[in-house]
Order: C-alpha cells, then structure tokens, then sequence
C-alpha cells in the first residue's frame, strides 16, 4: 500500500547510483536552505544495523566552477574591530576584503577600524556567506547583523569547508 499518491508528490524525485550521487552536494552538507521537498535526488543504502538508509541530495553539483574560464568573482572575509571584543564579522564582497574593511570603518558609529582577519577567494560569495551564516546560527549576535560569536579560526574551517564548492 502507497502512503502517496502520485498528485501529492510536487516535484518528481529521482532515485540515483552512489557513483551518480558523488556529483551531488547531500542535503545534510547544504546550508543554502533547500529542503528535502526540494531535493530531485536519493540514494538507497543498507546501513549497518540492517535499516534501509536514505539519502537525499539537492541539485547543487559539486565542482561546479572547475571548468570556468575566468578569475573568482569574490570574496567571503572575517573581520575584527578592537572596539567590538569577542565577535568577529563574516560578509562578502566583489571589492577587496580590505576596501571593505574601509568602507565598513567609515561609518560615524565604529570607533576603530575594521581588521581583515581572513578571507577566501571564490565564485558567488554571497551563496557561500549564507551557507556559513545558516550554519554557524547559533553563534549570531543577532539575527539580522553578520556579526558572530565564535573564533576566528572556527569561521575560517567553516569557510573552508562549505567554500570547496564555490571553487
């Protein structure tokens, strides 16, 4: 007996090899906020204990800038500022991570200027700050400031690890 029906399923699924599969970004390591009724793709396992696994993937291709032509397009940074101790902001920017540091020291509200901490070359950084943002969540100061309570090297690994994809 069918629990669906054929009109209840929105969009059609597609069960895939684990060779197929390996193209593909599994739901569990996307942070871009796709859901699993919105994963085209799932593999079937037999786990250890016996139980049948399922794993979905999105439709996000890992690798997929390896063949692009081109210089990346921009960056994903961690900035400090002395005057805001204990928090670090990450962003993105198409400039220089230190010209947005300048610009973001303008302002009349920071006494002291912004520090580039780190910062990591890519392609659609702004993809890949919102997959950082999301999953470093429950380090934000506030939800809707880019503003973290974690360490510099904790958002750095972060980067690093969601940013192969942007590569």
């Amino acid at each position: 007996m069918s629990y669906y029906s054929e009109t209840s399923i929105k969009h059609p699924i597609q069960k895939i090899t684990y060779e197929e599969a390996k193209q593909y970004i599994p739901l569990k390591e996307d942070y871009t906020g796709v859901t699993v009724d919105k994963c085209p793709y799932y593999t079937m396992t037999e786990g250890e204990d016996g139980w049948t696994l399922v794993t979905y993937y999105t439709g996000r291709k890992r690798a997929r800038y390896v063949n692009l032509d081109k210089e990346y397009d921009s960056w994903v940074y961690v900035i400090s500022n002395p005057s805001i101790p204990g928090q670090i902001k990450i962003g993105y920017t198409d400039l220089t991570p230190e010209k947005r540091a300048q610009q973001l020291s303008r302002s009349t509200g920071v006494p002291t200027p912004f520090i580039v901490e780190w910062a990591f070359h890519c392609f659609n950084g702004a993809q890949l700050e919102g997959e950082v943002h999301r999953y470093l969540e429950a380090s934000r100061v506030s939800g809707n400031r880019e503003f973290f309570d974690t360490s510099i090297s904790e958002a750095r690994d972060t980067i690093v690890r969601f940013g192969q994809n942007y590569l």
